[in-house]
């Protein structure tokens, strides 16, 4: 076996040894024994098993050169492919476009009105037509509608603009096409409609849209009988209203992102969370947490620290770094937890004074929310702390979906995938954002005690691309380049040699 595979930890689903052995583990802590610095790597969240192998063959010889010995946990969600595969599929779709089109005619006429337009109950929207000629800037790279500047005061849409919304667009025979059309291309035969509906339910998409199975269900189940027959527009009608709601919300709470990504984002929210990875993300997370669980299974995250508490309580004392790029940091926080709660545990080996050297995030996709709590326990778990991220000009520019999505994976994160405290869709803090950090509207604790943490000390944080010199330099322009950038690898060699 090549070394590099002897320094990694593979899991599979729900955290429990994949390829690795309880052996390979054991053999790979006691190589430990005497070592001066380890780094505990966890590669993004995006990636599969062997781009994850991969990874670990790249970066052993970089971390053995700075004078580390790596331990890689290897781990796979498919989220990548799943967004590849899916995301160009859904905003190429027929009534993707026409909700797209709808909806950001709507929210254009509502968010940015003249003062006192809508005082007077007059929504002034632009046709669908001019709509379509600034959607279609897209196709140059151009981003729609970025020109615009919100006002400071934004409504929320009023009932009565709810109402008058769901009238208009009750009578668009546009959208009345896009649901006949969703509907035969999943049952074109009455006597197949309830089996149909049956089948979205149980994940069958129809032929015409990508939207979520339950929707697709319900818009079979309403539909009258006949291979052309009348279909009830009534639920993506309240949809579609709820969807203008949440953009001129969001505008109004200053959450947005810009007009035309806010509305693709909430779009997908409203209509399209089973095919963009939604559940995939929930699961990920879970997965770094379940593999630090207790029981009787074995957990590939428990069992390591189990064997390395070992080895540590025999004086054994390494300088320890661990480095989380993207979902790692997701990782980095529950691993981190499970050292606080051994460390104070008086039946386990891990030694009460133990502590990590560096926590290094790349482009954490973690919540702010996650990142806080470890953050405050900076004093009882780690010395130093760094971030390398994006500034805000390359993250809008790192594109997820060329000419579709003009904003960066963490964007799409924080508008589409994430939760909020009570696990309904919401728009969510992301700890690598610069976004967040210079949006004065972001004032609720956790974002004001994390910018407290950052400000402290202004090596926490480098916003790539920077020069800052030795462990401060960063050239990474896109999310996945972190691991792989010649400057944020000089910089971790710099900090592991210090």
């Amino acid at each position: 076996m090549e070394s590099f595979r002897d320094r990694c930890i593979h899991s599979g689903q729900g955290g429990r040894l994949a390829s690795t052995t309880t052996a390979d583990i054991d053999e790979l802590v006691a190589g430990l024994k005497d070592r001066p610095r380890v780094v505990l790597h966890f590669h993004g969240g995006l990636i599969d098993d062997a781009l994850g192998f991969r990874t670990a063959e790249r970066l052993a010889p970089v971390y053995e050169a700075a004078g580390a010995d790596p331990v890689f946990f290897v781990w796979s969600s498919g989220l990548l492919e799943t967004l590849r595969g899916n995301l160009p599929q859904i905003l190429n779709e027929s009534v993707f476009r026409t909700l797209l089109n709808r909806v950001t005619r709507y929210a254009t006429g509502i968010v940015f009105q003249e003062p006192g337009q809508r005082a007077l109950g007059v929504v002034a929207t632009p046709t669908s037509r001019a709509v379509a000629a600034e959607l279609a800037q897209v196709r140059a790279g151009q981003e729609p509608y970025a020109r615009l500047t919100a006002p400071a005061d934004v409504p929320e849409l009023s009932d009565d603009e709810q109402r008058q919304l769901a009238t208009e667009l009750s009578t668009d025979i546009e959208l009345a096409e896009r649901t006949r059309e969703i509907v035969n291309s999943v049952a074109p035969a009455p006597a197949e409609r309830a089996a149909a509906a049956r089948d979205a339910i149980g994940g069958r998409a129809a032929a015409a849209t990508l939207m979520s199975p339950e929707i697709v269900a319900d818009l079979v189940d309403r539909a009258g009988a006949g291979e052309r027959a009348l279909v009830s527009t009534a639920l993506l009608v309240r949809k579609t209203v709820r969807v203008v709601a949440a953009v001129v919300g969001r505008f109004r709470r200053r959450t947005d992102h810009g007009l035309y990504p806010t509305v693709v984002e909430e779009i997908l929210r409203e209509f399209y969370l089973g095919a963009v990875g939604a559940a995939i993300w929930d699961a990920m997370k879970r997965q770094t947490g379940d593999t630090f669980a207790a029981g009787d299974e074995v957990r590939a995250g428990r069992y390591f620290l189990d064997r390395f508490a070992e080895l540590l309580a025999t004086g054994t004392r390494p300088e320890v770094t661990v480095v989380g790029h993207s979902a790692g940091a997701v990782f980095i926080g529950n691993l981190l937890d499970d050292i606080a709660r051994r460390r104070a545990a008086a039946d386990d080996p891990m030694p009460a004074d133990f502590r990590i050297r560096d926590v290094v995030l790349l482009a954490p996709a973690c919540t702010v929310g996650r990142l806080v709590p470890v953050v405050r326990r900076r004093s009882e778990l780690f010395d130093r702390f760094r971030m390398f991220t994006m500034n805000d000009p390359a993250e809008r520019a790192d594109h997820l979906v060329p000419f579709l999505y003009p904003r960066s994976l963490l964007y799409f994160i924080s508008g589409v995938l994430e939760r909020g405290q009570d696990q309904k869709s919401a728009v969510v803090p992301i700890a690598g954002m610069h976004h967040w950090y210079l949006d004065a509207a972001a004032a609720d604790r956790d974002s004001a005690d994390l910018r407290d943490f950052l400000a402290d000390d202004p090596t926490r944080t480098v916003w790539s691309p920077a020069d800052g010199g030795p462990g401060l330099r960063a050239g990474a322009l896109s999310h996945t380049a972190f691991d792989d950038d010649p400057d944020v690898l000089a910089s971790m060699a710099d900090m592991l040699a210090d």
